[in-house]
């Protein structure tokens, strides 16, 4: 007959056979088993962190692994070393606490497990055990930061991840360490703060480049993973900042930057293909390619690449959504329905194809397509209502995007109602332009507006009225000075000095629109604003080369605003120089393009109960 000691063996052999070919629910039952049997401590902490583990990966049953890892880590207490069974043990525990939501005792956990590091590299004096308890050092200060991350405390999450990269740089662990440098790159980019940006973009460079040249244990696909992470961070930093003369030089067909990051991202794959088991997962592959194809819609959208960009995010589109259904997220599937163990990847493939819809409707508002912007910002709305708690964040996005929709519809009332909500927004970009949109919107509203409508224009601008924040990214102060310049113009008791500070203001708009952000679109509609105050210096000829360029470039994005409103000021152009043969062939044109306008605005309303579910979504 077998012994106790000879059963228990034989369960946990067959119990990790089990688990390593998949069958998970058998290898439960043979730790369940295991655990039946008479244990020393330090055998039953392993076995129940194993059967933990299963659990947590492979069932719902959260609270059964907690419970399981709360006895663990009672038991691994008692024993007088063992400190990687207890960093393991503390790891799992706080994962447990984190699917539960419960980020406190998430937090708890890794506080504990930092202190035993500290505790055992201090008092050790074996090199080995230090590296490996510094690698676990490493693991909870992360996670701690990530824990702070997720109560939107910047400060407490930098200090950690500052602290991990110290570690990591001391005990020699490049990967580690510019991992933590990226960590806090991602938090320091929530509050948009670029001096420390910079200096962390170059730290992690500077790591960068050091890892590239020594080589090490990391595998190939290791450093690939960090190295297409960091250019797609420095990239989404410049894209914030507004620097598109660097990320899409003109005159180029495809920027160096959009090659660059689809190389580095096939490369990866590939290497993933030979290697799937990695260290640390930012995003799930697929995902990774979705993010490659926003970014290059992004940068090519200011130039007027419309075709291009639109490629970009249905390539972008069709790879989220073979992620999400490797996920076994379908078309009605819900955020009830959802299993802790996905929730974290279904949310960042949600919150892109958020990001790629919201872009596909700009594009597609641009071009006035307002069918297909209906429809798209009807998607985006119907994720929305499908993951309420997984989108929260996205809602001011999301309104700000559906207020463009309204004010194309010349649905005044309902942009402003949706820009209002962007603007109660907490993230700075998405206040500023909520704030200038309403403005703008005022003024688009009324044509001639009244001294109360400029009165609350002003209002709705605040602080932005007297001048425009040097510290906002260039696209943020572009349109501060397009709105708060044109209310300067509108207001009726406006003397000399006042229009006079208009005009440098749009003239500073115009010089950020060409200059930094490549922008067709703010130039042609910034060159139309200012080509009256060329009439008004009698300068017709300047005026006229100013209407001239913006409708080519209007024509050239396929936008028919832009294309009436030039054309309608063309019009007032040749009848103020008495060009009666120009003018009559004008009108002709100008009345053929308003009747398209006309024609794509009634195609989208035609779609009755999807327009009127965008216009009034959330108000």
């Amino acid at each position: 007959m077998a012994t106790a000691a000879e059963v228990q063996g034989t369960l946990q052999v067959l119990a990790s056979r089990l688990a390593a070919d998949g069958h998970f629910l058998k290898a439960i039952q043979c730790y369940t088993a295991t655990l039946g049997q008479s244990l020393l401590p330090a055998d039953e902490a392993t076995a129940r962190l194993q059967l933990a583990q299963l659990l947590l990966e492979h069932t719902h049953n959260v609270s059964d692994a907690k419970q399981h890892l709360q006895k663990a880590d009672l038991l691994v207490a008692q024993l007088p070393g063992q400190p990687l069974l207890k960093c393991e043990v503390l790891a799992q525990l706080g994962r447990a606490h984190k699917y539960l939501g419960e980020t406190p005792f998430q937090r708890q956990c890794y506080l504990k497990g930092l202190e035993l590091c500290k505790q055992h590299i201090s008092s050790s004096s074996n090199s080995s055990n230090k590296r490996g308890m510094a690698d676990w050092a490493v693991y909870f200060h992360l996670h701690t930061a990530e824990s702070y991350t997720t109560e939107q405390d910047s400060l407490k999450a930098a200090e950690h991840a500052d602290a991990a990269a110290e570690l990591a740089q001391q005990q020699g662990l490049l990967e580690q360490q510019l991992l933590c440098i990226m960590f806090k790159l991602q938090v320091i980019m929530l509050s948009w703060d670029r001096k420390e940006a910079e200096q962390a973009v170059g730290a992690a460079a500077a790591v960068l480049q050091q890892l590239e040249q020594q080589g090490g244990p990391a595998s190939p696909a290791f450093v690939a993973l960090l190295k297409l992470q960091f250019t797609m961070l420095q990239v989404m930093l410049s894209i914030h900042a507004g620097n598109f003369e660097d990320l899409a030089p003109p005159n180029q067909n495809k920027p160096p930057i959009v090659a660059d990051l689809e190389a580095q991202c096939e490369s990866l794959l590939q290497l993933l293909g030979e290697q799937q088991q990695l260290p640390y997962r930012w995003l799930p592959a697929a995902a990774l390619g979705a993010l490659v194809q926003l970014l290059a819609a992004v940068i090519l959208k200011p130039g007027g690449k419309m075709k291009q960009a639109l490629l970009h995010i249905s390539r972008g589109l069709q790879l989220v959504d073979q992620q999400l259904a490797a996920l076994h997220v379908g078309p009605t599937t819900t955020e009830a329905s959802l299993d802790h163990i996905s929730t974290y990847e279904v949310r960042s493939c949600l919150v892109l194809r958020v990001l790629l819809l919201e872009v596909q409707q700009q594009l597609q508002l641009l071009s006035t397509s307002y069918a297909a912007a209906c429809q798209t910002a009807c998607e985006s709305i119907a994720l929305l209502q499908r993951f309420p708690g997984l989108l929260g964040g996205m809602r001011p996005s999301v309104h700000l995007a559906t207020g463009l929709y309204a004010q194309s519809m010349n649905a005044f009332d309902e942009a402003q109602a949706h820009y209002a909500k962007a603007a109660a927004s907490h993230d700075s970009h998405m206040r500023v332009c909520g704030q200038c949109m309403a403005a703008l919107c005022i003024l688009a509203q009324e044509g001639i507006p009244k001294a109360a409508s400029v009165s609350r224009g002003r209002e709705l601008l605040g602080e932005l009225v007297e001048s425009v924040d040097s510290r906002l990214g260039y696209a943020e102060r572009a349109v501060a000075n397009i709105a708060s310049g044109l209310l300067q113009l509108a207001a009726p008791d406006g003397g000399s000095v006042e229009k006079s500070d208009a005009k440098q203001r749009l003239s500073k708009a115009l010089k950020l629109a060409h200059g930094r952000l490549q922008n067709h679109q703010v130039v042609s509609q910034v060159l139309l604003f200012m080509a009256p105050l060329q009439i008004q210096n009698a300068d017709v000829a300047g005026a006229h080369s100013m209407v001239t360029s913006s409708f080519t470039l209007a024509k050239g994005a396929l936008d028919l605003p832009a294309q009436v409103a030039s054309l309608s000021m063309m019009q007032q152009l040749y009848h103020h120089s008495q060009q009666a043969d120009k003018a009559g062939q004008n009108a002709n044109y100008l009345l053929r393009k308003q009747e398209e306008l006309s024609a794509k605005i009634q195609e989208a309303e035609s779609a009755a109960q999807q327009h009127a579910l965008v216009l009034k979504w959330d108000l």
